[in-house]
């Protein structure tokens, strides 16, 4: 498994908004909405303000999101090679076309990570990436496996 197809990319979940987020029943809960979008470290016209969840870092959002729900294949829970266990996630085809093409041309800046419209990490972007990444966190094992839930369900409830 070479790093930059397969685990080049580390997300870092925000534990105090993936926990709220996981709450209720599996059965009734709608799938997550994911997103990757381009993000700067500097305002300019046409981007967004936002706030990343667990630094409370400012960055500003590209309007489009580059990845979505329906460009992941599968979650999985895996071992993160620190004995914490963390949820993997494989593109489609598709998925990893987006993802090279995105890491290819946004190399040295962030790619916000959202849940639900929440930006949980932005990352910076440091390598060609393309069908695989990992979101860490310090979670519980119910955790993995709700958000694994969450992110295998390809609806997503439909925002008001």
């Amino acid at each position: 498994m070479s790093a930059s197809k397969s685990l080049a990319l580390v997300l870092v979940a925000c534990i105090a908004f993936v926990r709220p987020a996981l709450a209720g029943d599996p059965v009734d809960r709608p799938a997550m909405k994911l997103e990757f979008r381009r993000a700067e470290t500097a305002p300019a016209e046409s981007l967004t303000e936002a706030t990343v969840q667990l630094s409370g870092q400012k960055i500003y959002l590209h309007k489009d999101a580059e990845i979505t729900n329906a460009d992941v294949a599968e979650a999985r829970a895996v071992d993160d090679g620190n004995g914490n266990t963390s949820v993997g996630v494989t593109f489609t085809k598709e998925g990893a076309e987006k993802m090279a093409a995105l890491s290819e041309g946004h190399q040295g800046k962030p790619v916000a990570i959202l849940l639900d419209g929440k930006v949980i990490s932005a990352p910076v972007i440091t390598a060609s990436l393309s069908d695989r990444a990992m979101i860490t966190g310090n979670f519980t094992d119910a955790e993995v496996k709700l958000l694994v839930e969450v992110l295998n369900k390809k609806r997503v409830a439909e925002s008001p």
